[in-house]
Protein backbone atom coordinates (compact mmCIF):
# COMPACT_ATOMS: atom_id res chain seq x y z
CA UNK A 1 0.00 0.00 0.00
CA UNK A 2 2.90 2.37 0.72
CA UNK A 3 3.68 3.05 -2.95
CA UNK A 4 0.09 3.81 -3.91
CA UNK A 5 -0.50 5.81 -0.73
CA UNK A 6 2.60 7.94 -1.27
CA UNK A 7 1.68 8.50 -4.92
CA UNK A 8 -1.86 9.45 -3.90
CA UNK A 9 -0.62 12.00 -1.36
CA UNK A 10 1.57 13.65 -3.98
CA UNK A 11 -1.24 13.67 -6.55
CA UNK A 12 -3.72 15.09 -4.07
CA UNK A 13 -1.35 18.00 -3.39
CA UNK A 14 -1.05 18.62 -7.14
CA UNK A 15 -4.76 18.35 -7.99
CA UNK A 16 -6.24 20.02 -4.90
CA UNK A 17 -3.56 22.48 -3.80
CA UNK A 18 -1.91 23.29 -7.13
CA UNK A 19 1.50 21.98 -6.01
CA UNK A 20 4.21 21.45 -8.64
CA UNK A 21 4.58 17.70 -9.09
CA UNK A 22 8.39 17.69 -9.31
CA UNK A 23 8.78 19.75 -6.13
CA UNK A 24 6.15 17.71 -4.28
CA UNK A 25 7.82 14.47 -5.37
CA UNK A 26 11.25 15.65 -4.26
CA UNK A 27 9.85 16.67 -0.89
CA UNK A 28 7.97 13.39 -0.43
CA UNK A 29 10.14 10.62 -1.83
CA UNK A 30 13.65 12.00 -2.38
CA UNK A 31 16.06 9.18 -1.54
CA UNK A 32 13.31 6.74 -0.58
CA UNK A 33 13.55 3.11 -1.67
CA UNK A 34 10.22 3.33 -3.50
CA UNK A 35 11.13 6.52 -5.36
CA UNK A 36 11.08 4.94 -8.84
CA UNK A 37 7.63 3.36 -8.66
CA UNK A 38 6.06 6.37 -6.91
CA UNK A 39 7.52 8.71 -9.53
CA UNK A 40 6.18 6.51 -12.30
CA UNK A 41 2.72 6.45 -10.73
CA UNK A 42 2.59 10.21 -10.18
CA UNK A 43 3.95 11.18 -13.59
CA UNK A 44 1.83 8.53 -15.26
CA UNK A 45 -1.45 9.70 -13.76
CA UNK A 46 -0.71 13.33 -14.63
CA UNK A 47 0.40 12.52 -18.18
CA UNK A 48 -2.70 10.39 -18.74
CA UNK A 49 -5.04 12.81 -17.00
CA UNK A 50 -7.20 13.54 -20.06
CA UNK A 51 -7.49 9.84 -20.83
CA UNK A 52 -8.23 8.93 -17.21
CA UNK A 53 -10.87 11.67 -17.03
CA UNK A 54 -12.56 10.07 -20.02
CA UNK A 55 -12.40 6.61 -18.41
CA UNK A 56 -13.78 8.02 -15.19
CA UNK A 57 -16.68 9.65 -17.00
CA UNK A 58 -17.54 6.33 -18.67
CA UNK A 59 -17.26 4.38 -15.39
CA UNK A 60 -19.43 6.39 -12.98
CA UNK A 61 -22.86 7.97 -13.24
CA UNK A 62 -22.06 10.98 -11.06
CA UNK A 63 -18.64 12.56 -10.71
CA UNK A 64 -17.25 11.94 -7.21
CA UNK A 65 -15.43 14.44 -5.00
CA UNK A 66 -11.93 15.51 -6.03
CA UNK A 67 -10.30 13.24 -3.44
CA UNK A 68 -12.18 10.17 -4.65
CA UNK A 69 -11.68 11.14 -8.31
CA UNK A 70 -7.90 11.26 -7.75
CA UNK A 71 -8.05 7.89 -6.02
CA UNK A 72 -9.98 6.33 -8.90
CA UNK A 73 -7.66 7.81 -11.53
CA UNK A 74 -4.66 6.43 -9.64
CA UNK A 75 -6.31 3.01 -9.48
CA UNK A 76 -7.26 3.08 -13.16
CA UNK A 77 -3.75 4.07 -14.16
CA UNK A 78 -2.15 1.32 -12.08
CA UNK A 79 -4.59 -1.29 -13.44
CA UNK A 80 -3.90 -0.23 -17.03
CA UNK A 81 -0.18 0.57 -17.06
CA UNK A 82 1.57 -0.97 -14.02
CA UNK A 83 2.18 -4.71 -14.38
CA UNK A 84 4.32 -5.01 -11.25
CA UNK A 85 1.32 -4.54 -8.92
CA UNK A 86 -1.32 -7.31 -9.17
CA UNK A 87 -4.83 -6.02 -9.97
CA UNK A 88 -6.30 -7.34 -6.70
CA UNK A 89 -3.58 -5.51 -4.75
CA UNK A 90 -4.32 -2.27 -6.63
CA UNK A 91 -8.04 -2.47 -5.82
CA UNK A 92 -7.53 -3.48 -2.18
CA UNK A 93 -4.95 -0.77 -1.54
CA UNK A 94 -7.01 1.96 -3.18
CA UNK A 95 -10.02 0.93 -1.06
CA UNK A 96 -7.85 1.05 2.09
CA UNK A 97 -6.64 4.55 1.16
CA UNK A 98 -10.26 5.57 0.66
CA UNK A 99 -11.03 4.58 4.24
CA UNK A 100 -7.85 6.18 5.56
CA UNK A 101 -8.91 9.50 4.05
CA UNK A 102 -12.30 9.48 5.74
CA UNK A 103 -14.31 8.18 2.81
CA UNK A 104 -15.34 4.91 4.47
CA UNK A 105 -18.90 5.20 3.18
CA UNK A 106 -17.54 5.16 -0.38
CA UNK A 107 -15.41 2.01 -0.06
CA UNK A 108 -18.03 -0.10 -1.80
CA UNK A 109 -18.36 2.40 -4.64
CA UNK A 110 -14.59 2.59 -5.16
CA UNK A 111 -14.23 -1.19 -4.94
CA UNK A 112 -17.02 -1.86 -7.45
CA UNK A 113 -15.81 0.84 -9.87
CA UNK A 114 -12.26 -0.49 -10.01
CA UNK A 115 -13.22 -4.17 -10.08
CA UNK A 116 -15.42 -3.60 -13.13
CA UNK A 117 -12.93 -1.26 -14.84
CA UNK A 118 -11.27 -2.42 -18.06
CA UNK A 119 -9.73 0.26 -20.25
CA UNK A 120 -9.80 -2.02 -23.31
CA UNK A 121 -13.58 -2.34 -23.09
CA UNK A 122 -14.19 1.42 -23.20
CA UNK A 123 -14.63 2.58 -26.82
CA UNK A 124 -13.00 5.75 -28.07
CA UNK A 125 -15.20 8.70 -29.06
CA UNK A 126 -16.46 8.61 -32.65
CA UNK A 127 -15.24 12.14 -33.39
CA UNK A 128 -11.65 11.86 -34.62
CA UNK A 129 -10.45 14.91 -32.71
CA UNK A 130 -11.99 13.70 -29.47
CA UNK A 131 -10.56 10.23 -30.08
CA UNK A 132 -7.09 11.66 -30.64
CA UNK A 133 -7.46 13.69 -27.46
CA UNK A 134 -8.19 10.53 -25.46
CA UNK A 135 -5.60 8.36 -27.22
CA UNK A 136 -2.78 10.85 -26.65
CA UNK A 137 -4.17 12.30 -23.41
CA UNK A 138 -4.04 15.83 -24.79
CA UNK A 139 -6.68 18.49 -24.03
CA UNK A 140 -9.25 18.70 -26.83
CA UNK A 141 -8.76 22.45 -27.33
CA UNK A 142 -5.06 21.83 -27.92
CA UNK A 143 -5.63 18.91 -30.29
CA UNK A 144 -7.88 21.13 -32.41
CA UNK A 145 -5.38 23.99 -32.34
CA UNK A 146 -2.54 21.67 -33.39
CA UNK A 147 -4.61 20.08 -36.17
CA UNK A 148 -5.42 23.53 -37.52
CA UNK A 149 -1.74 24.47 -37.45
CA UNK A 150 -0.02 21.22 -38.48
CA UNK A 151 -2.77 19.03 -39.96
CA UNK A 152 -4.30 15.93 -38.38
CA UNK A 153 -1.66 13.38 -39.46
CA UNK A 154 1.35 15.43 -38.33
CA UNK A 155 -0.38 16.24 -35.05
CA UNK A 156 -1.16 12.60 -34.38
CA UNK A 157 2.44 11.67 -35.11
CA UNK A 158 4.12 13.97 -32.61
CA UNK A 159 1.44 13.64 -29.94
CA UNK A 160 1.78 9.85 -30.07
CA UNK A 161 5.45 9.80 -29.07
CA UNK A 162 6.07 8.36 -25.62
CA UNK A 163 7.75 10.79 -23.20
CA UNK A 164 11.55 10.68 -23.34
CA UNK A 165 13.20 11.24 -19.97
CA UNK A 166 16.77 11.16 -21.24
CA UNK A 167 18.86 14.24 -20.48
CA UNK A 168 20.60 16.57 -22.91
CA UNK A 169 24.09 17.58 -21.79
CA UNK A 170 27.10 19.49 -23.05
CA UNK A 171 30.67 19.82 -21.78
CA UNK A 172 31.92 22.83 -19.88
CA UNK A 173 34.46 23.86 -22.51
CA UNK A 174 36.53 25.67 -19.91
CA UNK A 175 37.28 22.24 -18.45
CA UNK A 176 37.35 19.90 -21.47
CA UNK A 177 36.05 19.53 -25.02
CA UNK A 178 33.40 17.26 -26.48
CA UNK A 179 35.86 14.56 -27.52
CA UNK A 180 37.26 14.33 -23.99
CA UNK A 181 33.75 14.09 -22.57
CA UNK A 182 32.87 11.29 -25.01
CA UNK A 183 36.01 9.37 -24.02
CA UNK A 184 35.10 9.71 -20.34
CA UNK A 185 31.57 8.46 -21.02
CA UNK A 186 32.91 5.56 -23.08
CA UNK A 187 35.15 4.48 -20.18
CA UNK A 188 32.13 4.43 -17.87
CA UNK A 189 29.98 2.58 -20.40
CA UNK A 190 27.54 5.47 -20.72
CA UNK A 191 25.69 5.39 -24.03
CA UNK A 192 24.98 8.67 -25.80
CA UNK A 193 23.54 10.08 -29.01
CA UNK A 194 24.67 13.35 -30.56
CA UNK A 195 21.93 15.93 -30.95
CA UNK A 196 21.20 18.56 -33.59
CA UNK A 197 22.45 21.17 -31.12
CA UNK A 198 25.87 19.60 -30.72
CA UNK A 199 25.17 18.18 -27.28
CA UNK A 200 24.62 14.60 -26.14
CA UNK A 201 21.41 12.81 -25.22
CA UNK A 202 22.13 10.45 -22.32
CA UNK A 203 20.28 8.44 -19.71
CA UNK A 204 20.80 10.15 -16.40
CA UNK A 205 22.81 8.25 -13.78
CA UNK A 206 25.03 8.91 -10.76
CA UNK A 207 28.11 9.57 -12.94
CA UNK A 208 26.29 12.18 -15.07
CA UNK A 209 24.90 13.81 -11.92
CA UNK A 210 28.40 13.97 -10.41
CA UNK A 211 29.87 15.57 -13.55
CA UNK A 212 27.10 18.16 -13.45
CA UNK A 213 27.65 18.92 -9.76
CA UNK A 214 31.37 19.37 -10.41
CA UNK A 215 30.68 21.81 -13.25
CA UNK A 216 32.37 19.57 -15.83
CA UNK A 217 29.13 19.28 -17.80
CA UNK A 218 25.74 20.90 -17.61
CA UNK A 219 22.23 19.81 -18.40
CA UNK A 220 21.04 22.10 -21.18
CA UNK A 221 18.06 21.76 -23.47
CA UNK A 222 18.60 21.68 -27.23
CA UNK A 223 16.46 24.80 -27.64
CA UNK A 224 18.69 26.69 -25.21
CA UNK A 225 21.86 25.70 -27.07
CA UNK A 226 20.45 26.37 -30.53
CA UNK A 227 19.12 29.77 -29.47
CA UNK A 228 22.54 30.71 -28.08
CA UNK A 229 24.26 29.52 -31.27
CA UNK A 230 21.81 31.54 -33.39
CA UNK A 231 23.11 34.71 -31.72
CA UNK A 232 26.40 34.27 -33.68
CA UNK A 233 28.22 36.36 -31.08
CA UNK A 234 31.59 37.91 -31.90
CA UNK A 235 34.50 38.85 -29.65
CA UNK A 236 34.16 42.21 -27.93
CA UNK A 237 30.38 42.43 -28.18
CA UNK A 238 27.94 43.46 -25.47
CA UNK A 239 25.16 40.87 -25.08
CA UNK A 240 21.80 41.02 -23.28
CA UNK A 241 20.00 37.92 -22.00
CA UNK A 242 16.57 39.32 -21.08
CA UNK A 243 14.92 36.30 -19.42
CA UNK A 244 18.03 34.54 -18.25
CA UNK A 245 17.22 32.21 -15.34
CA UNK A 246 18.54 29.68 -14.61
CA UNK A 247 21.48 31.05 -16.62
CA UNK A 248 22.31 28.29 -19.09
CA UNK A 249 22.15 30.44 -22.21
CA UNK A 250 24.29 33.22 -20.73
CA UNK A 251 26.94 30.78 -19.54
CA UNK A 252 27.00 28.96 -22.88
CA UNK A 253 27.31 32.24 -24.82
CA UNK A 254 30.22 33.20 -22.57
CA UNK A 255 32.01 30.06 -23.80
CA UNK A 256 31.32 30.76 -27.49
CA UNK A 257 33.21 34.08 -27.68
CA UNK A 258 34.99 36.72 -25.61
CA UNK A 259 31.93 38.86 -24.89
CA UNK A 260 30.33 40.62 -21.96
CA UNK A 261 26.85 39.44 -21.02
CA UNK A 262 24.18 41.14 -18.92
CA UNK A 263 21.90 38.39 -17.60
CA UNK A 264 18.54 39.63 -16.32
CA UNK A 265 15.49 38.31 -14.58
CA UNK A 266 12.64 39.62 -12.49
CA UNK A 267 12.65 37.62 -9.22
CA UNK A 268 15.44 37.52 -6.58
CA UNK A 269 15.37 33.71 -6.34
CA UNK A 270 15.76 33.46 -10.11
CA UNK A 271 18.68 35.88 -10.06
CA UNK A 272 20.25 33.62 -7.44
CA UNK A 273 19.82 30.65 -9.78
CA UNK A 274 21.87 32.52 -12.39
CA UNK A 275 24.58 33.35 -9.85
CA UNK A 276 24.73 29.70 -8.75
CA UNK A 277 24.96 28.51 -12.36
CA UNK A 278 27.81 30.94 -13.11
CA UNK A 279 29.68 29.81 -10.00
CA UNK A 280 29.26 26.09 -10.75
CA UNK A 281 30.48 26.51 -14.32
CA UNK A 282 33.27 28.95 -13.41
CA UNK A 283 31.92 31.34 -16.05
CA UNK A 284 33.32 34.82 -16.63
CA UNK A 285 32.22 38.18 -18.05
CA UNK A 286 28.59 37.85 -16.92
CA UNK A 287 26.85 40.58 -14.93
CA UNK A 288 23.60 39.57 -13.23
CA UNK A 289 21.00 42.34 -12.98
CA UNK A 290 17.39 42.75 -11.97
CA UNK A 291 15.30 43.89 -14.93
CA UNK A 292 11.64 43.45 -15.77
CA UNK A 293 11.58 42.63 -19.47
CA UNK A 294 8.04 43.95 -19.86
CA UNK A 295 8.97 47.40 -18.52
CA UNK A 296 11.01 49.78 -20.68
CA UNK A 297 14.48 50.50 -19.27
CA UNK A 298 15.93 53.71 -20.73
CA UNK A 299 19.41 52.80 -19.42
CA UNK A 300 19.50 49.86 -21.86
CA UNK A 301 18.69 51.83 -25.04
CA UNK A 302 21.15 50.95 -27.86
CA UNK A 303 23.51 49.46 -25.28
CA UNK A 304 23.71 45.91 -26.66
CA UNK A 305 24.93 44.42 -29.92
CA UNK A 306 22.76 41.32 -29.63
CA UNK A 307 19.90 40.23 -27.39
CA UNK A 308 18.43 36.84 -26.64
CA UNK A 309 14.78 36.68 -25.57
CA UNK A 310 13.91 33.20 -24.33
CA UNK A 311 10.53 34.50 -23.25
CA UNK A 312 8.08 33.13 -20.66
CA UNK A 313 5.72 30.75 -22.45
CA UNK A 314 3.14 28.02 -21.96
CA UNK A 315 5.83 25.33 -22.15
CA UNK A 316 3.58 23.05 -24.21
CA UNK A 317 6.58 21.81 -26.19
CA UNK A 318 7.98 20.11 -23.08
CA UNK A 319 4.68 18.57 -21.96
CA UNK A 320 6.24 15.12 -22.23
CA UNK A 321 8.68 15.98 -19.44
CA UNK A 322 6.45 18.23 -17.35
CA UNK A 323 3.55 15.98 -16.55
CA UNK A 324 1.34 18.59 -14.89
CA UNK A 325 1.64 21.25 -17.60
CA UNK A 326 -1.77 20.54 -19.18
CA UNK A 327 -3.66 20.85 -15.88
CA UNK A 328 -3.63 24.64 -15.93
CA UNK A 329 -3.21 25.31 -19.66
CA UNK A 330 -5.73 27.03 -21.90
CA UNK A 331 -5.79 29.02 -25.11
CA UNK A 332 -6.79 32.14 -23.16
CA UNK A 333 -3.64 31.85 -21.05
CA UNK A 334 -1.51 31.38 -24.17
CA UNK A 335 -3.01 34.55 -25.65
CA UNK A 336 -2.25 36.45 -22.43
CA UNK A 337 1.32 35.16 -22.54
CA UNK A 338 1.69 36.30 -26.14
CA UNK A 339 1.04 39.90 -25.02
CA UNK A 340 3.90 39.64 -22.50
CA UNK A 341 6.13 38.05 -25.14
CA UNK A 342 5.39 40.86 -27.57
CA UNK A 343 6.18 43.56 -25.00
CA UNK A 344 9.51 41.90 -24.19
CA UNK A 345 10.39 41.71 -27.89
CA UNK A 346 9.49 45.39 -28.44
CA UNK A 347 11.71 46.45 -25.54
CA UNK A 348 14.54 44.24 -26.78
CA UNK A 349 14.40 46.03 -30.15
CA UNK A 350 15.04 49.35 -28.40
CA UNK A 351 18.06 47.97 -26.58
CA UNK A 352 19.67 46.15 -29.51
CA UNK A 353 21.85 47.40 -32.37
CA UNK A 354 22.20 44.25 -34.52
CA UNK A 355 20.44 40.95 -33.82
CA UNK A 356 17.67 39.53 -31.62
CA UNK A 357 17.00 35.84 -31.10
CA UNK A 358 13.43 35.14 -29.94
CA UNK A 359 12.75 31.64 -28.58
CA UNK A 360 10.12 29.64 -26.71
CA UNK A 361 9.60 26.04 -25.64
CA UNK A 362 6.08 25.91 -26.98
CA UNK A 363 4.44 24.61 -30.13
CA UNK A 364 1.57 27.05 -30.65
CA UNK A 365 1.62 29.60 -33.45
CA UNK A 366 -0.05 32.12 -31.12
CA UNK A 367 3.15 32.38 -29.04
CA UNK A 368 5.61 32.01 -31.89
CA UNK A 369 5.02 33.04 -35.50
CA UNK A 370 2.15 35.36 -34.56
CA UNK A 371 4.24 37.30 -32.04
CA UNK A 372 7.20 37.69 -34.40
CA UNK A 373 4.94 38.44 -37.37
CA UNK A 374 3.12 41.20 -35.51
CA UNK A 375 6.44 42.66 -34.37
CA UNK A 376 8.02 42.98 -37.83
CA UNK A 377 4.75 44.30 -39.25
CA UNK A 378 4.78 47.13 -36.72
CA UNK A 379 8.56 47.68 -36.69
CA UNK A 380 9.78 48.17 -40.26
CA UNK A 381 13.39 48.60 -39.13
CA UNK A 382 13.57 44.90 -38.19
CA UNK A 383 13.34 41.83 -40.42
CA UNK A 384 13.05 38.09 -39.82
CA UNK A 385 16.15 36.29 -41.10
CA UNK A 386 14.95 32.83 -40.10
CA UNK A 387 12.09 31.32 -38.08
CA UNK A 388 11.67 27.64 -37.37
CA UNK A 389 9.28 25.53 -35.33
CA UNK A 390 10.70 22.29 -33.94
CA UNK A 391 8.37 19.49 -32.85
CA UNK A 392 8.95 16.65 -30.35
CA UNK A 393 10.62 13.63 -31.98
CA UNK A 394 10.37 11.04 -29.20
CA UNK A 395 14.17 10.81 -29.04
CA UNK A 396 14.94 13.64 -26.64
CA UNK A 397 14.04 16.64 -28.80
CA UNK A 398 11.30 18.79 -27.29
CA UNK A 399 9.02 21.20 -29.10
CA UNK A 400 10.46 24.70 -29.42
CA UNK A 401 10.64 27.76 -31.64
CA UNK A 402 13.52 30.02 -32.67
CA UNK A 403 13.33 33.23 -34.71
CA UNK A 404 16.33 35.34 -35.74
CA UNK A 405 15.67 39.04 -36.30
CA UNK A 406 18.10 41.66 -37.58
CA UNK A 407 17.99 45.41 -37.73
CA UNK A 408 17.54 46.78 -41.24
Amino acid sequence: MNDLLTAFEVLLAVYKDGAYCNLQLNKTVDGASNQAIVTRLVYGVLQKDVQLEYYLGKSVRKRPSKTVAVLLKLGMYALTYINSIPPYAVVNNIVDICEKYGKRQLKGFVNATLKSFDAKSIPLPKDKFEALSVETSTPLWLVKAYCKQYGYDRTKEFLSFEPCYDEHIRPNTRFWDMQQLKEALDKKGVEYVESIAGGLVVTNNSYIKALNSEGKITYQAMTSMLAAQAMQVEDGENILDMCSAPGGKAVYISELADVHITACDIHPHRLQLIEDYIRRMNARNITVQYNDGVQFNKEYVDKFDRTICDVPCSGLGVAGKKADIYLDASMDKCIELSKIQYDILVNASKYTKRRIVYSTCTTLREENYNVVGKFVKENANWKVVEARQYLPDGKGQDGFFIAILEKV
